[in-house]
């Protein structure tokens, strides 16, 4: 044998010897070796190969030794339920997490499958996860597990455990996330539910009203959908404040989910807007029932807080047929069925027939859908028209007329948008928003003006807020909200009106405020209700002044009534005065207080503290001013005097309480 250099089996080669017999050698490390057979050399080779194979294994189990050990760190000390699995699904042990939080469960499950942990509807999932990783990969899914008496929402996540490439078995962590998926379970309710009331909101709703119309072409039937509108609502709302106008919304919410079956849909659509989906109606007499049961429950008085509140509603009815083109067709029909039952004065319900297509005015409809949204978007304001004392051309009040601009059609004149606004219940709610402002603007303008100057403010009602059961308590509520003096206050209603509740009436002058008669001579005047009713002022209707100098019957009507007047020592108001000539015959039949444009148009409230401090100018050319600008006009310049009626027949503000009696 001899040495050689080089490391390992480097050189393998066979050579004849010095006596001629083979040799056999090769280097292995530092040395060269020779053999003498071939047997020798393989078994040799097979030590070499034996010894490598060895190493190799103790290399990788203390690789595997290694892993093991950091995977039983990991296992036994996570913070996490853990369970390892044999090939066949079943449990071997619990971590100590596991075995911590559910003792007597991580006993009951060694031997058994880990499926069992998961409710049925999970259970698929669960194994799905399993058998992927008996494959050899690791995945993760979201199941529901029940632990003891919980059933909880957990992130699964199974591993395979390998030996020597082999899958032996699989590792199975459990992670809790009922928190987060009720955390998005309440971001998804929010989504499709109303914050307030609980009930699904408008896109929910459509959702299952599509779905309800879908059924109803597979399987036939009817459906029938009610459009709730609220009557009276903002009122309360402004008047009472929001908290109690939410109140009102959840007590309507619940009355309109006890009234309905368990397939149907309640919803709240819209501010006081609601929605009912009747999933199996019959026919129209059947949702008609079920929407005057509507009005009826919400017609009824509500307890909350210390006062009773009378709101209503009106409802539109219309059923699916061969004719709908899709739920928004439907929600349309509703929706067209619930204004001509506004436009019949609310408080009831109506159901939806073609006729309301073929007399439907697409202007006047669009003019009454934008005049509901005209005070919240600021396009209504008050202007004010002068009263004038003639004896002296002494200004004495101004009367409020509520105007509208329009954000498309501009100006929009009050004999157009006053008879919408009458054939629902949004006059009353324009008149109390008219009351209010007006109010708040003539105590500004005297807290401005200073000094004991003010104006009388006179403001129209119509038959609709004066019927109201609620009247009374809202109008002291604005007074006092408003801070206006209510001997400078004077309201305006009909002669129907003031004969048909006299009570009222007295009520109304307990608080303070006087009451005029609007319009009077225009209609069946009674000398004997005149005289039983307690009011302050007749107001002469302004088609007897158009006639003034021209139609004897006409000045002899207005001379009567200014008679009379002063025999029931009342007041009496001129209204209509444009010229020259009209005031003329006036003051010869002996009217005192008049208004009308010969001296000024309706004005801003702006213009009112300079109206107080240097009167009106008066044109005896008598300009009606077609263009309607607010411009003070050249001529006489009118005085200011303090308002009519200052005298016994104005008792001041009383106290409320007993005036609500």
């Amino acid at each position: 044998m001899e040495r050689g250099f080089g490391a390992g089996w480097r050189d393998l080669g066979s050579g004849p010897s010095a006596d001629g017999r083979v040799i056999f050698g090769m280097a292995v490390g530092p040395f060269y070796l020779q053999f003498a057979s071939v047997a020798a050399l393989a078994s040799l080779t097979l030590l070499a190969f034996l010894h490598l194979r060895l190493r190799r294994r103790l290399v990788r189990a203390a690789a595997a030794g290694a892993d093991r050990q950091r995977f039983e760190s990991l296992f036994r000390l996570s913070a996490r339920p853990m369970l390892l699995l044999d090939a066949n699904g079943l449990v071997e042990q619990g971590n100590p997490t596991f075995v911590e939080r559910y003792p007597v469960l991580a006993r009951s499950l060694v031997g058994k499958p880990v499926t069992g942990l998961a409710v049925p509807s999970s259970r698929s999932v669960l194994i799905r996860c399993l058998k992927s990783a008996l494959e050899g990969s690791q995945e993760a899914a979201e199941v529901v597990c029940v632990f003891g008496e919980s059933a909880l929402d957990v992130e699964v996540t199974a591993s395979p455990m390998s030996i020597d490439g082999k899958v032996v078995g699989t590792c199975v962590t459990f992670e809790d996330i009922s928190d987060r998926k009720r955390h998005e379970s309440e971001l998804h309710g929010r989504a499709l539910h109303d914050y307030l009331t609980g009930l699904p909101n408008r896109a929910l709703f459509h959702d299952r009203l599509n779905h309800a119309l879908n059924r109803v072409k597979r399987t036939g039937g009817t459906v029938a959908l009610l459009y709730i509108d609220l009557d009276r609502f903002k009122p309360v709302n402004d008047r009472m404040g929001h908290a109690i106008g939410d109140r009102v919304l959840e007590t309507v919410a619940e009355r309109l989910g006890a009234l309905v079956r368990s397939a149907d849909t309640v919803a709240r659509v819209g501010g006081d807007e609601f929605a009912i989906l009747l999933e199996h109606a019959e026919d129209e007499r059947e949702s008609l029932t079920a929407a005057e049961r509507v009005v009826s429950v919400l017609r009824a008085e509500m307890s909350i807080g210390d006062a009773p509140i009378l709101i209503g509603a009106s409802v539109g009815v219309a059923l699916s047929d061969s004719t709908i083109d899709g739920p928004a067709d439907l929600v349309r029909r509703a929706d067209l069925a619930m204004y001509e039952a506004k436009k019949r004065g609310g408080f009831q319900a109506y159901a939806y027939h073609p006729e309301l297509e073929d007399g439907h005015d697409d202007i006047g409809e669009r003019l009454e859908t934008d005049l509901r949204r005209a005070i919240e978007l600021n396009e209504l304001h008050v202007a004010y028209q002068p009263i004038v004392d003639v004896d002296g051309e002494e200004l004495i009040g101004v009367e409020a007329l509520v105007r509208w601009t329009h954000a498309e059609f501009g100006n929009v004149f009050p004999s157009t948008f006053i008879p919408l606004a009458e054939r629902s219940a949004l006059v009353a709610d324009i008149d109390r928003w008219v009351l209010e402002r007006a109010c708040r603007d003539l105590s500004e303008v005297a807290r401005i003006v200073g000094g004991d100057r003010s104006l009388l403010l006179s403001v129209n009602l119509s038959a609709r807020h004066f019927d109201e059961p609620d009247f009374i308590a809202s109008v002291s509520d604005i007074i006092l909200r408003t801070g206006i003096d209510p001997v400078n206050l004077q309201l305006e209603i009909t002669e129907t009106v003031a004969g048909g509740d006299a009570e009222k009436v007295r009520r109304l002058k307990a608080l303070g405020v006087k009451v005029a008669i609007d319009d009077f001579g225009s209609g069946y005047s009674s000398l004997g209700y005149l005289r039983e009713l307690d009011v302050d002022v007749l107001k002469v209707d302004r088609s007897f002044v158009l006639a003034l100098g021209a139609d004897p019957s006409s000045s002899a009507i207005v001379r009567t009534i200014i008679t009379l007047a002063e025999i029931l020592d009342l007041e009496v108001i001129i209204e209509g005065i444009e010229d020259a000539r009209q005031l003329k015959h006036l003051r010869e039949l002996g009217g005192r207080y008049v208004q009308g444009f010969l001296w000024d148009r309706p004005m801003r409230a702006e213009r009112l503290p300079a109206l107080l401090r240097d009167g009106v100018r008066r044109s005896d050319a008598g300009d009606t001013n077609p263009a309607g600008t607010d411009e003070t006009r050249g001529g006489e310049v009118v005085p200011y005097h303090s308002p009519i009626g200052m005298g016994p027949r104005s008792p001041g503000l009383r106290d409320l309480r007993d005036a609500l009696l």
